[in-house]
């Protein structure tokens, strides 16, 4: 009987230590914040606690280049760390206080990477943004920020909600509409550069051209220009001859508003 006891006992024993071995450890977060003692520091911490996203200006070419499934040819730099609070400020005021929280906290990369510029060697991105699933990368980290005019930050503008919005394309956050794809050209790589805008494509001519550059190409001109601006630009008669620019922008527009609760034209009409 003393031997039965003993058994079960042990027994007991193996099954705790069991269930305790299957106990997950929590997993430590991949980066720590803060990297750094400057001001700006409690600013990127508090904006981690709220959206979950990590804003680092100090990274390596690993966390930039080396997406889920594919890598990156080009390279982004770190942040010069006397304009990381300029760059926060530009985040703030084009990104944080024109989309709604609700947006922000579902599409939001899992990383934002102030680099002070991106490109290949010394060669500068045209854009200054890159985009994959995992991340968001602004290269404006630098002097050249405020060295831009207005008309040039408006462009600037236009490129970084192309290449948000390109990333929430990528984790299907956000999608390209039925009604947009109805009124694309029958193959892309037929429509010969001098007739795009004829037929309501707006995106200069690549070989990459198709729905999805199509589509990115109305949000940045839309968030980059007024709505004067548009109306005696690629809205107008004169250029917009077929009409297809106008439909292409009037479902961009209907599709955030109503999806979304984003007004695009608002956002190209701030200064």
């Amino acid at each position: 009987m003393r031997l039965y006891y003993l058994v079960l006992v042990l027994l007991a024993g193996i099954a705790c230590n069991k269930e305790a071995a299957l106990t997950p450890e929590p997993i430590p977060p991949v980066y720590t914040l803060p990297q750094g003692n400057h001001d700006y520091d409690d600013t990127i911490v508090a904006w981690y606690k709220k959206y979950n996203t990590f804003i680092l200006y100090k990274f390596t070419q690993l966390d930039y280049a080396y997406n889920y499934y594919d890598k990156k040819p080009d390279s982004a730099f770190n942040a010069n760390p006397a304009y990381v609070a300029s760059t926060l400020r530009f985040i703030r005021e084009e990104l944080l206080e024109v989309y709604p929280e609700a947006f922000l906290k579902t599409t939001l990369p899992y990383k934002i990477l102030l680099a002070s510029y991106i490109g290949g060697g010394t060669t500068r991105s045209a854009t200054g943004f890159s985009a994959s699933s995992s991340m968001l990368a602004i290269g404006w980290a630098d002097s050249t920020l405020a060295q831009k005019t207005p008309a040039q930050r408006k462009q600037l503008r236009g490129w970084l909600h192309r290449a948000y919005m390109e990333r929430t394309f990528r984790t299907d956050n956000t999608i390209i509409p039925d009604a947009f794809k109805a009124l694309a050209p029958p193959a892309y790589g037929q429509v010969l550069p001098a007739k795009l805008l004829e037929e309501g494509i707006v995106e200069p001519y690549t070989n990459a051209l198709n729905v999805a550059t199509d589509f990115l190409a109305y949000i940045e001109v839309i968030t980059s220009h007024t709505k004067e601006e548009l109306e005696a630009g690629v809205l107008s008669s004169r250029v917009d001859v077929k009409g297809l620019i106008r439909k292409k922008y009037d479902v961009v527009i209907a599709t955030f508003l109503n999806k979304y609760q984003i007004d695009l034209q608002a956002i190209g009409n701030r200064p």
